[in-house]
């Protein structure tokens, strides 16, 4: 008798492992196939849930050498209704997704449209954060108009590391940067991006120095450089205290 009971409870366990189980794959996912010529954990991939439940962000990191990476479409059991994305990479331009969501699967694909880069060639003027210690400049893209196509008043801007550049003792460093004034998905929002460049500590990579392009015309209004498919050499900059 002792030995049913525990079958019956065994059973039972069993079949409502089963049928959770059941009910967590019930819920829809989209997988996005990568470009097989990207590395997968330099893509960057951005997305918004709409539903029942209002708007849902996150974020999606893909493993090395992943073909593909999954984005569940429901948030707390309730399937959303619309799913907007868009993915990034070093030399791509940014493809975005707007999908209408079902009970179902989806699939799709984000293929690398190259995207080229701009050589930016920077002199730092004098000025005594230059020297405080050995130094380095890393440049980050605000993607700004991400929060536009989203359709949200206020969001958490995505901000892309696009790269790390030596700095000589007369203040002057050479990047290439992404050419987003000619990316289609960039330049077609009404909400401008930008380049925020810090001059940072090269050992403990803390902040020294915000550099601000001396040339109004590149300058944004919060002191950040504007995307431009070519810049002037050198391009001027002023070091400032840490935004």
């Amino acid at each position: 008798m002792i030995r049913s009971r525990s079958a019956v409870l065994l059973a039972s366990l069993l079949i409502g492992a089963f049928g959770h189980a059941q009910n967590a794959s019930a819920s829809p996912r989209l997988r996005l196939f990568l470009p097989p010529n990207v590395p997968s954990d330099k893509v960057e991939i951005r997305y918004n849930l709409y539903g029942a439940f209002g708007a849902y962000g996150g974020f999606v990191i893909a493993k090395p050498d992943s073909a593909s990476v999954e984005i569940p479409l429901s948030v707390s059991g309730k399937v959303a209704g619309e799913l907007k994305a868009f993915a990034w990479a070093p030399g791509c331009q940014v493809t975005r997704f707007d999908i209408k969501v079902g009970e179902l699967d989806i699939y799709e694909s984000y293929s690398c449209d190259p995207l080229p880069f701009v050589l930016l060639n920077g002199q730092v003027e004098r000025s005594p954060l230059l020297y405080k210690t050995p130094a380095e400049v890393q440049v980050e893209y605000l993607a700004s108009w991400a929060c536009d196509f989203f359709e949200l008043a206020d969001c958490m801007v995505p901000q892309f590391s696009v790269g790390v550049a030596k700095i000589d003792s007369a203040g002057r460093f050479e990047i290439n940067l992404p050419d987003f004034a000619a990316d289609p998905a960039c330049k077609s929002s009404r909400v401008s991006a930008t380049f925020e460049i810090t001059l940072r500590d090269a050992k403990t990579y803390d902040p020294n120095a915000s550099l601000s392009p001396r040339s109004k015309t590149l300058r944004a209004l919060d002191g950040a450089l504007r995307p431009e498919s070519s810049y002037p050499s050198p391009t001027m900059f002023i070091a400032a205290k840490p935004r």
